[in-house]
């Protein structure tokens, strides 16, 4: 290993090329310079701009105000660099098992007369440059800005502790979820459901915490709420702590940049956490040239002698939902559509959690007013469950139907029946739906007992509401679908992301689904309250029930008819519609 194919793998991989000069073709043109250096442009652009607001904004509240914050609540900065450690190690988690753990990739790099072990050291440093660039921009900008206007004669020593001891952070979080990653992508056997789980819970994350953002804008102080509620749950879990890799940044190049005494634990924290750090680099190495050259990144796979080998198969008929059985076509359908999404799990995620988008907007008012309308909290509720009821629909029933494109051509020839087909898709989001529902009921049961009768019929009906739905958003999308659309949520480089039903079909399958939801769901409850208070619990329950029966029967005759309806123009599109 030496320090010269370190730097020729660097050189590589931060170009990004490995043109041959003079060779012709579109994937052997130079970007141009502007493209080139655009990125560091930005960079500098962003650093000036910071280090100018703060040599502006700063004089204006006096330089103490900037040393009593860090003298006094030294917690604060370890949290946040604690949080930068915890990105880095999430980040290379991922990273690690998709590049290091990618067997077929790194065999194509281990051609290269350079020793595995380097090929590996490189990756690992590259994975921390990426993670500590943004860090660096808007860091080192803010070290250089106070420095200037610190009166401390020593206060530019702060700016290369800081570089250092960041530079250290993000190697010891990118090195420890290195060798998770490593362990991941062996127990998961791949990467594409370690990117599945990584996809979901960080855009499940990323939902919640935007919509829930919007509950503190509701309630009058501009979003900060949230942020303070934050920083308070990460101090009670230690990311304050004196003795976290974070702390000793913080108290290191702050202490420096206000003149505050160093302590010997800070310093000797600061030399422990840097040496540990590059040791776990060359650990990250050393493990992923044993695991790759051992084979057990590899996912596992057994051979079978000839005679092992099945001379007579069954027919292939999966029944997805246990305890159901369906026609072949229904079948089939379900399964394809779970299993494909499955594969996608950032869409699957979107699709499981995206509702809560809009259920939200139905608890701000309820948050913002108090308690004087909390006899409407079960309403309200209500109201934020019906999205997922009928999103589900529209998006298991009508998104996937177009995003199936060419596959439906293949099921024309094979003479399937459509409405079958449409019946399969809309009943695949059926489990989610009854999930969905049953978390919502057993809230409302908590908020108030006496709802415990209706629960059930809540249930039902959204599975109802759900079929019709979906097969309705299926007509939708057979009538103005993109069946050219990609499922994926960034379509191909060049084209324009744009929505997989177009126009007034896209009206048609969100508007008509919620209006039949609502007047379903508060017909159950309006008459369950109007009847029993005149002739008693009872038979209000019953009323209610009666209602269910009724309104179940709409939603099944328009979940055949529009089944039905969306196959026929399915069987009747050409190809040029998909091609």
């Amino acid at each position: 290993m030496t320090l010269a194919d370190i730097l020729l793998l660097l050189r590589q991989d931060l170009n990004q090329t490995f043109r041959i000069s003079g060779a012709k073709g579109k994937r052997t043109e130079q970007k141009s310079a502007l493209r080139r250096f655009l990125r560091p442009l930005v960079f500098v652009v962003i650093a000036v701009v910071i280090i100018w607001a703060i040599v502006t904004i700063v004089p204006l509240f006096g330089w103490r105000f900037i040393a009593d914050i860090v003298i006094s609540d030294p917690g604060l900065g370890a949290t946040i660099f604690n949080l930068i450690f915890i990105f880095g190690f999430i980040g290379s988690i991922a990273v690690s098992a998709t590049t290091v753990g990618n067997v077929n990739r790194m065999e194509y790099l281990l051609t290269m007369p350079i020793p595995m072990r380097t090929v590996f050291l490189e990756k690992t440093i590259i994975i921390i440059l990426y993670n500590s660039t943004i860090w660096m921009v808007i860091g080192v900008p803010i070290f250089i800005g106070l420095s200037i206007v610190s009166p401390v004669p020593l206060a530019a020593l702060s700016i290369p502790v800081f570089i250092v001891l960041l530079f250290s952070v993000v190697t010891l979080g990118v090195s420890l979820g290195g060798l998770l990653g490593l362990l991941f992508s062996r127990l998961f056997a791949g990467r594409r459901t370690l990117k599945q789980i990584g996809w979901f819970l960080g855009t499940s994350l990323a939902i919640v915490i935007s919509t829930l953002y919007y509950v503190f804008i509701w309630l009058g102080d501009g979003g900060s709420g949230i942020f303070e509620g934050f920083f308070q749950i990460l101090r009670d879990i230690g990311f304050a702590s004196d003795i976290s890799p974070g702390y000793a940044v913080s108290a290191l190049s702050l202490n420096i940049l206000v003149g505050a005494p160093l302590q010997l634990q800070d310093i000797l924290l600061g030399v422990l956490f840097t040496v540990v750090a590059f040791e776990l680099v060359y650990a990250n190495s050393i493990v992923s040239e044993r695991a790759h050259y051992s084979g057990w990144l590899a996912a596992g796979s057994k051979r079978s002698t000839k005679e092992q080998i099945p001379l007579a198969h069954t027919s292939w008929n999966p029944q997805p939902i246990p305890g159901l059985r369906f026609n072949q076509t229904i079948s089939v359908s379900i399964w394809y559509n779970i299993s494909s999404i499955r594969r996608e799990g950032r869409v699957l995620a979107q699709y499981l959690v995206g509702p809560m988008r809009m259920a939200i907007w139905f608890v701000i008012p309820f948050i913002g007013l108090g308690e004087s309308i909390f006899a409407f909290t079960p309403y309200f509720l209500l109201a934020a469950l019906i999205p997922f009821m009928v999103s589900y629909g529209v998006y298991f029933a009508g998104y996937e139907t177009v995003y199936e494109g060419s596959n439906l051509m293949t099921l024309q020839l094979a003479a399937a029946n459509f409405a079958d087909y449409i019946k399969g898709k809309a009943i695949s989001a059926v489990p989610f739906v009854i999930g969905a529902t049953a978390a919502g009921s057993l809230l409302l049961l908590i908020i108030n007992p006496a709802l415990w009768s209706l629960l059930p019929a809540i249930v039902i009906a959204s599975v109802f509401i759900c079929l019709a739905a979906g097969s309705i958003a299926a007509n939708a999308a057979a009538m103005g679908g993109d069946f050219k659309a990609q499922r994926m949520i960034e379509r191909q480089r060049g084209s324009a992301v744009q929505m997989p039903i177009r126009g007034w079909s896209m009206l048609r399958a969100q508007l008509v689904p919620y209006l039949l939801g609502y007047i379903g769901i508060y017909s159950i409850i309006g008459v369950a309250a109007l009847a029993g208070g005149f002739y008693g619990d009872l038979l209000g329950a019953l009323s209610a029930y009666a209602v269910l029966g009724v309104f179940s029967l709409v939603c099944y005759l328009l979940f055949n008819r529009y089944s039905h309806s969306a196959g026929v123009k399915l069987a009747q599109i050409e190809a040029s519609k998909y091609l």
